[in-house]
């Protein structure tokens, strides 16, 4: 078992416990009217705790997204995928996570497309990542790609000799895009995403 001390547990449990709540709140009001003193009081924490460990209430969708990363490189370690199943299994172990949370996504875009957040992804902390999966201890301390990243490396696994860079964006744009299309419109994000990969693949 890695060596924690029981404050690095806390603080990490702290900011679980906090991504938890907003979950649970999301399923009754937009993530733009939580109040920062609302979680906090859900929590157990003073506001002031709150924003000492998100300075921004926008951070935590960028902790959210860095979990998210997370759980991909842990996928990939336990049950290992290239190329176009990979980029596959990206899109769908996403909208998995939007119909569980379908309004923090939208969020998480409209605070994209409004400059209400920075794009680089929130570091995740060994402790946060040991209590998410302790049975991976091998990754505490791996770097975690971006969604960029990613794609990227699997774009080059089905063809390491091309120019990725329009698929890339074009993979981007349907990861983004989608998410707002699927929630203005109700449908459902999975088969979004699918008929937007079969379309990309199609080009290939």
């Amino acid at each position: 078992m890695p060596e924690f001390g029981k404050r690095t547990l806390n603080k990490a449990q702290t900011r679980l416990n906090v991504l938890d709540t907003v979950y649970r709140l999301s399923h009754e009001q937009a993530f733009k009217d939580m109040k920062a003193k609302a979680i906090a009081e859900e929590v157990g924490i003073t506001e002031m705790t709150f924003f000492n460990y998100f300075p921004k209430k926008e951070d935590i969708l960028k902790y959210m997204m860095g979990i998210w990363a997370f759980d991909l490189l842990v996928l990939q370690k336990k049950q290992p995928l290239q190329g176009e199943a990979a980029i596959r299994r990206v899109f769908s172990h996403t909208a998995d996570q939007i119909k569980q949370h379908p309004r923090l996504m939208a969020n998480f875009v409209a605070s994209l497309l409004t400059s209400e957040l920075d794009p680089n992804a929130h570091t995740i902390e060994p402790a946060d990542r040991y209590l998410l999966h302790p049975d991976t201890p091998e990754l505490l301390e791996e770097t975690i790609p971006s969604g960029n990243e990613i794609l990227m490396r699997h774009l080059f696994e089905i063809d390491p000799t091309k120019d990725h860079t329009a698929t890339l964006m074009h993979l981007a744009s349907s990861f983004y895009g989608d998410v707002i299309v699927a929630h203005t419109a109700g449908l459902d994000i999975g088969l979004v995403y699918a008929n937007s990969l079969d379309l990309i693949f199609s080009k290939l």
